[in-house]
């Protein structure tokens, strides 16, 4: 082994955090690593409610304490071999090698979407994180394009470590009975489009070939979130759960026809990949992450993505139910290569390659 003999600190205080595919991500490795490797997870204090400006700048406060300050000072300590901060941001500086995995750049995609604060704050220290890190986990090529393109991160400090698919478990016979239902898994944030897909499909079922589907939305919160319920409601056919947890979300995928996701940027799309891996097959917005998380047999929308774009794409996918069937099939051997395992695998590799970058500079 190239690390030095202390543990791995693994900040995962993302795990506390909302339901995200950023959260699933912290809460996995949380759990797997530490079983075969020299571990240590570390979660940092609890973040405050989030009910308004006050506790939204107490929990900034304590995230630049925890990651600059705690963190360097506990890998001191326990004289660390490695720090692995799980998202985005990693301490100024640490007296270890310090990996960061980075999500996504969407501030820079999508400014309009951000505050002007939280922008300057995610570019600032997302750059200066990926610059400094011994080694840089993206969790997409398309990510790692971004960063490359955008920050000037050497390509050859970054390494491509997909998210797992398979912690929800494994999906069910292949000609499994699905259900004509269009789901749709995430938070409601403007870049996603929910309120676009919404619209889409309410035309989509006003056709003779939309008769009888329904539209499922699994998640909750975001911007989006008041508008999205207003269409809920006006709507017939669409039906909103809120969150579920592992165990209906796979009923959900095993069960429906199709998911769809339009959003306008993704850093991956945990639940594309997820939905694959069900044997669910996928309609996609025509973005870098989400056309490499869908495969070759996902079903694209082109931009303009707009309600009628959408309703034809979704006329487009449910045309032949067995050639629909047929892209789940296949899209299920295109998942097959996210696992928890290979993630793992390739976060050791990581870990291996940033102490052998720091032996190499001293």
């Amino acid at each position: 082994m190239s690390r030095a003999p202390g543990p791995v600190l693994v900040d995962c205080r993302m795990a506390r955090r909302r339901e995200t595919g950023g959260a699933r991500y912290a809460r996995e490795l949380a759990a797997r690593l530490p079983g075969e490797h020299d571990v240590r997870v570390v979660y940092g204090p609890p973040p405050l409610p989030r009910r308004n400006a006050l506790t939204t700048l107490g929990n900034l406060l304590l995230d630049l304490a925890w990651t600059h300050i705690a963190l360097p000072a506990l890998a001191a300590r326990h004289r660390a071999a490695a720090i692995h901060s799980t998202f985005n941001w990693a301490p100024a500086w640490a007296p270890c090698p310090r990996v960061v995995t980075v999500h996504d750049l969407s501030w820079e995609h999508m400014p309009e979407a951000y505050p002007a604060g939280f922008r300057a704050y995610a570019r600032v220290f997302t750059r200066a994180s990926s610059r400094r890190a011994d080694r840089v986990i993206a969790v997409s090529r398309a990510t790692a394009d971004d960063l490359t393109g955008l920050y000037g991160v050497r390509a050859d400090r970054i390494d491509v470590v997909y998210t797992g698919v398979d912690g929800i478990g494994v999906g069910g016979p292949a000609d499994t009975p699905r259900e004509r239902v269009v789901l749709h898994v995430g938070e409601f944030e403007p870049r996603k489009r929910v309120p676009t897909l919404i619209e889409g499909f309410a035309r989509f079922a006003g056709t003779p070939a939309g008769r009888g589907w329904r539209m499922v939305l699994a998640g909750r919160g975001g911007a989006d979130a008041e508008r999205v319920a207003a269409l809920v409601d006006a709507t017939p056919g669409v039906e909103a759960l809120g969150f579920v947890g592992d165990d209906a979300l796979r009923r959900l995928y095993g069960s429906s026809a199709l998911l769809a996701s339009v959003s306008r940027f993704e850093g991956f799309c945990l639940p594309v990949a997820e939905a694959l891996a069900q044997g669910c097959p996928v309609m996609v917005a025509r973005t870098p992450a989400l056309v490499e998380a869908g495969g070759g047999d996902a079903v694209v929308v082109d931009e303009p993505v707009d309600a009628a774009a959408v309703a034809a794409a979704l006329e487009r996918a449910t045309a032949d139910p067995g050639a629909l069937a047929a892209r789940g099939a296949r899209g299920r051997d295109h998942a097959a290569a996210f696992t928890w395992d290979a993630c793992v695998a390739g976060t050791v590799a990581s870990y291996d390659a940033a102490g052998r970058a720091r032996g190499a500079a001293a």
